[in-house]
């Protein structure tokens, strides 16, 4: 063989071994990857909790950060997402879940409407994004009142001195009870409607002197397959017919901020929604316009022997 063909050949050879070589040489590479992933995967299981649990990455309360609660809310709700969480052990700002964990505590506390965010805050801090809820109403019940939120939502007594819930409206002649605990939806459809009602009014509420709302009737075809009308009153006695609730969806009813309005100018015209021989009955007409004719007096019951 000539030396020029021995030299081809040798030249053709030399890529295939080190092509060879190249894929022994990135088996070897990772091979000793896993190898020292697995090393650190079982080195981490001996010293992960230490670390973790390590004062340096410890979270402290105070560095827990909240959105401010509003006023009508007086409790601590940070203090009491954390007693009520049960978390066990220390909290660690190195834990991945810890977001997603404190997202849920605070979810669960039944002024919060929603979690908007929860990011960590190198060193040691969390920081904590919260939509609340706000009271509208007090719906009357056998023993006292229960706020409740524009959606039902029935929210914690507590926080209302007798004094704090006699400024909101009163939500009256309701037959159900809560449906849940505390930070949970009534589960009736004239609770609702009444206070998407109350929501609607806000501060018109006090300057129109009204006092409570109340289911005036069932109309069927609605959303929910049945809706309820309501009835509003005023201190002196006045009898508002409203109408049905602001979600409506049925044809033919005026719309919220136009029965407001409807009613603020027939205050304005006459002085207050009462007329001036008493109470009176005011009806929401389609049209717009307010129809009103004087209520007859309440007969007393009829007293029974003991």
């Amino acid at each position: 063989m000539s030396a020029r063909k021995k030299t081809a050949e040798a030249a053709a050879a030399t890529p295939v071994a080190e092509s060879s070589g190249s894929r022994r040489m990135l088996i070897t590479l990772a091979l000793l990857g896993l190898a020292a992933g697995g090393i650190g995967y079982a080195v981490w299981g001996q010293v992960g909790s230490r670390v973790l649990s390590s004062s340096e990455y410890q979270i402290d309360p105070s560095k827990i950060a909240i959105t401010p609660p509003p006023a009508w809310i007086h409790s601590d709700i940070k203090a009491e997402v954390l007693r009520d969480a049960s978390f066990e052990g220390p909290l660690s700002i190195l834990d991945r879940e810890l977001t997603a964990r404190m997202a849920t505590a605070f979810a669960a506390h039944p002024w919060v409407a929603h979690v908007e965010r929860v990011s960590k805050a190198f060193p040691s801090g969390l920081e904590v994004v919260l939509r609340y809820r706000q009271p509208v109403a007090m719906v009357e019940v056998q023993d006292g009142a229960l706020p409740v939120d524009v959606e039902g939502v029935v929210l914690p007594t507590g926080d209302f001195s007798p004094a704090e819930a006699e400024h909101y409206p009163r939500i009256g002649e309701i037959k159900t009870t809560p449906a849940g605990p505390v930070g949970t939806k009534w589960g009736d459809a004239s609770v609702a409607g009444a206070a998407q009602i109350a929501a609607v009014l806000g501060e018109d509420w006090k300057t129109l002197g009204l006092f409570r709302i109340v289911p005036a009737g069932r109309k069927t075809g609605g959303r929910n397959g049945v809706e309820y009308s309501f009835a509003l009153y005023t201190q002196a006695g006045t009898r508002v017919e409203w109408g049905r609730a602001p979600s409506t969806d049925l044809p033919g009813e005026v719309p919220a901020r136009d029965k407001i309005a409807k009613l603020k100018k027939y205050a304005a015209d006459n002085g207050s929604l009462d007329g001036p021989d008493g109470p009176q009955q005011l009806v929401l007409l389609e049209n717009g316009d307010v129809s009103s004719q004087r209520r007859p007096p309440i007969k007393a019951l009829p007293k029974t022997d003991e």
